[in-house]
């Protein structure tokens, strides 16, 4: 039970129920009913075509004022580590890659696994979501790189119930940026949008844009309902960066697009790799880094991951420009992304610790190195295992 709030009258009623042994003991009967976790207040908002406008607006909805924020439920991990290499255990390269550590990750309860989306939300804080529609946080140690605790919640639909059916909570890409966490479904495609630095577990999708058959349509791209869009990334000025698993040719095509406008999958990245399953972006200047995670559906691929870097630049198209900005939106709009460079940083196969990697997350470590992250998923089957992998980009 939880008390809101209790007038004067009510308050000294209640004090005078009390027993003498509350008077001498100090205990408080009535502190213990009361939710001391501040309310979510209404946030302030600028106007409409403002971006601050939307992006208010979208908080709202996921997170409406008055709401309470929840932790998701803790459970048992266990973490066991694993090599590079096993049969040679020393081995500490591969590709532009230097291994920092690896993790066998399991738990007993049967919500822990699937993990596909990965990204990070501090220095020893990991979010990733499950594709039966989950949300794990995973705490690290001091050291930033050993998984030590878990978390759990189920991802809610936008009147705050949990995801139920397979179809809807087929969660696969993650981005996150100031609390704020998006959400890419493959088999319902759909970008939704959870607030949860402000709700934790108690966040409800809020749908970000408008419906990504429309944007593969405008592109003419066939995206079978187990391909779609598997990477999300979210840069500092919030350009979402969608990335979808289905190949045009022999590249990935990828939406480089303000997070309030429609997808336009005008890009194309990975050139020669398989199939792009996780993104991250970091910044350069007014470059963006790409770091994207691609895996082969064929087993004995002789490739079977891929992790490649891409350099996008941006410019702001001056064609049309009309006599005045009309408003921030519009502006934001006209910047557009294009490829600048790309390298291939690392071939795995099965000479090497891999697993059905889906997710990838990027720190910049204060160094200037940046570190890579990325989760395989289990499908919750006994002959696949969830990896958490941590390579430094040399």
């Amino acid at each position: 039970m939880r008390v809101a709030l209790i007038g004067p009258g009510l308050l000294a009623l209640a004090l005078l129920a009390i027993s003498p042994a509350f008077a001498q003991d100090g205990s408080d009967p009535i502190g213990n009913l009361i939710d001391e976790r501040p309310p979510v207040m209404a946030r302030k908002a600028g106007a409409p075509g403002d971006f601050s406008w939307y992006l208010s607006a979208l908080r709202a909805k996921s997170c409406p004022p008055g709401s309470i924020a929840v932790e998701g439920d803790s459970v048992v991990l266990k973490t066991s580590p694993v090599a590079l290499q096993p049969v040679n255990p020393a081995r500490k390269s591969i590709g532009a890659l230097t291994f920092v550590a690896g993790f066998h990750l399991t738990s007993p309860d049967a919500r822990f696994g699937g993990l596909s989306g990965l990204d990070l939300l501090n220095d020893e804080h990991l979010l990733a979501v499950g594709d039966t529609g989950q949300f794990v946080w995973i705490d690290l140690a001091s050291d930033g790189i050993t998984p030590v605790a878990a978390r759990i919640a189920a991802l809610k639909n936008s009147a705050g119930r949990p995801l139920s059916q397979k179809g809807a909570a087929d969660a696969e890409g993650l981005a996150v940026r100031d609390g704020l966490a998006l959400v890419s479904f493959e088999r319902d495609p759909r970008i939704v949008a959870y607030d949860i630095g402000a709700c934790g577990a108690a966040a409800r999708g809020a749908a970000v844009r408008s419906s990504l058959p429309g944007a593969f349509a405008l592109q003419k791209l066939t995206v079978d309902e187990n391909q779609g869009v598997e990477g999300l990334a979210v840069t500092d000025d919030w350009s979402l960066l969608s990335g979808i698993e289905t190949k045009i040719g022999k590249a990935s095509p990828l939406s480089a697009r303000p997070l309030e406008a429609r997808a336009r999958f005008d890009l194309a990245i990975g050139d020669n790799a398989p199939e792009l399953v996780g993104l991250d972006q970091l910044p350069a200047g007014d470059d963006v880094r790409v770091f994207s995670l691609h895996r082969s559906s064929r087993v004995l691929s002789g490739n079977a991951i891929t992790i490649v870097e891409t350099v996008l630049a941006r410019r702001l198209d001056q064609s049309n420009l009309p006599a005045r900005v009309i408003s921030e939106i519009d502006e934001r709009s006209r910047w557009q992304f294009s490829v600048k460079s790309s390298r291939v940083l690392a071939e795995m196969n099965l000479l090497v610790t891999i697993d059905n990697f889906e997710g990838i997350a990027a720190r910049q470590m204060p160094d200037g190195r940046v570190r890579l992250f990325i989760v395989s998923d289990d499908n919750f089957s006994a002959s696949q295992r969830t990896l958490l992998m941590v390579y430094d980009v040399k």
